[in-house]
């Protein structure tokens, strides 16, 4: 019977200090989850692991592996222990561009070290998907904010087109003596006209970053769309651009006639705008531009597809990482390399590009209907 007061003493003991152990970790884990979201709001979404490493570790995670698409490009990344197939795993997803798969461990012994550590990493993966989140948001802000942009700018061009072809109607209908009459009246009119068409030309430069004004775009989708010369399309995108071009046709017919593709118009205006896109890219550069030999542009018809690679000269500017990524650009609106790779996507194909010795190398791979793959002449 004596030794029952020292017992219950030394459950009480034990008791505290299991409950002094449970309140120093919960204190070391609402630490750690108040230093990651002191992290900086400003960074780079694709930085955050490495960023929120020491506070991960902190709380217990030994390994972290992240792979997954980035607005197109792959991206992936590793540190901590090596990865093992019991690993847990989470997906993160911010829109269609942006999916990136965690896989994760801890060294916690005891089920609730592991449930502390669990809540400091859905703090982690939470926080890193509202940042991807920011990100492809500000995208579809930009994209409507533009849209929105075009809307005047439509509205104005055809009040400009209506003045002129007002203007047109008059001076053919008038007879020589309305003529003078009519011509100062143009004259008056004049200062007018071109203050407006300079806001035009201006606005679309500024909202294409500084590019050529090329981006009218092809007229609306028709059914019966005439057989597309693709050679011709682009070499007439690369003359809008400035720059100097040569086609080439591999894998020709036996003949050694050059294809016709006979394109749905909305794959025609696909291919037309993601050149527009690359070429007005290509020709900010100096060097492009002063080159002293065209481009080269090879394109085939393979396994169904229209395939075809741009090679640039060396540019005086190094090809930047993650170069599809929509507002990243330094200089202009950053999102014509977007639009050119978002463009080919909508219809089944797609966009890439890769630096070499050289310069840069795109490819360009759309699918062709049937009856386009049999046109030649």
């Amino acid at each position: 019977m004596n030794a029952l007061p020292w017992l219950l003493v030394a459950v009480g003991l034990v008791l505290l200090l299991a409950a002094w152990a449970v309140w120093h970790r919960g204190q070391r884990i609402r630490q750690c989850i108040a230093q990651l979201l002191a992290l900086p709001a400003d960074m780079h979404p694709l930085r955050w692991p490495e960023r929120a490493r020491p506070v991960l570790q902190r709380a217990g995670i030994a390994g972290l592996q992240w792979q997954g698409e980035w607005f197109g490009d792959t991206v992936q990344g590793h540190w901590g222990q090596p990865v093992a197939s019991d690993w847990l795993c989470q997906t993160l997803q911010a829109g269609p561009d942006c999916q990136i798969e965690l896989r994760w461990a801890d060294v916690a012994r005891t089920d609730e070290a592991r449930a502390l550590a669990l809540a400091v990493f859905d703090v982690f993966a939470q926080t890193w998907l509202s940042r991807m989140r920011e990100r492809t948001q500000a995208v579809a802000v930009a994209l409507a904010q533009r849209a929105h942009v075009q809307l005047y700018w439509q509205h104005d061009m055809r009040n400009l087109a209506q003045w002129v072809g007002l203007l047109a109607e008059e001076f053919g209908a008038a007879t020589p003596e309305q003529l003078p009459r009519l011509a100062l009246r143009l004259q008056r009119q004049a200062p007018l006209a071109q203050a407006r068409a300079r806001k035009l030309l201006e606005a679309s430069q500024w909202a294409d970053g500084q590019e050529p004004c090329s981006s009218k775009g092809p007229p609306p989708a028709r059914a019966d769309a005439p057989p597309v010369d693709v050679e011709a399309l682009v070499q007439n995108a690369a003359d809008l651009a400035g720059l100097s071009l040569r086609f080439e046709w591999i894998e020709a017919s036996e003949a050694g006639a050059r294809p016709v593709l006979k394109l749905p118009d909305a794959m025609a205006q696909a291919l037309e705008r993601a050149l527009d896109n690359i070429f007005s890219n290509i020709a900010r550069d100096p060097v492009a531009r002063q080159a002293g030999h065209a481009l080269r542009s090879l394109w085939a018809v393979r396994e169904g597809c229209l395939q075809g690679e741009l090679h640039t000269p060396h540019l005086s500017t190094p090809w930047p990482r993650r170069a599809f990524e929509p507002l990243k650009s330094p200089s202009g609106s950053g999102m014509g390399l977007y639009q050119a790779r978002r463009s080919l996507r909508d219809v089944g194909g797609d966009l890439h590009a890769h630096s070499g010795p050289g310069g840069v190398v795109f490819g360009v791979r759309m699918p062709l209907p049937l009856e386009a793959q049999r046109q030649e002449i």
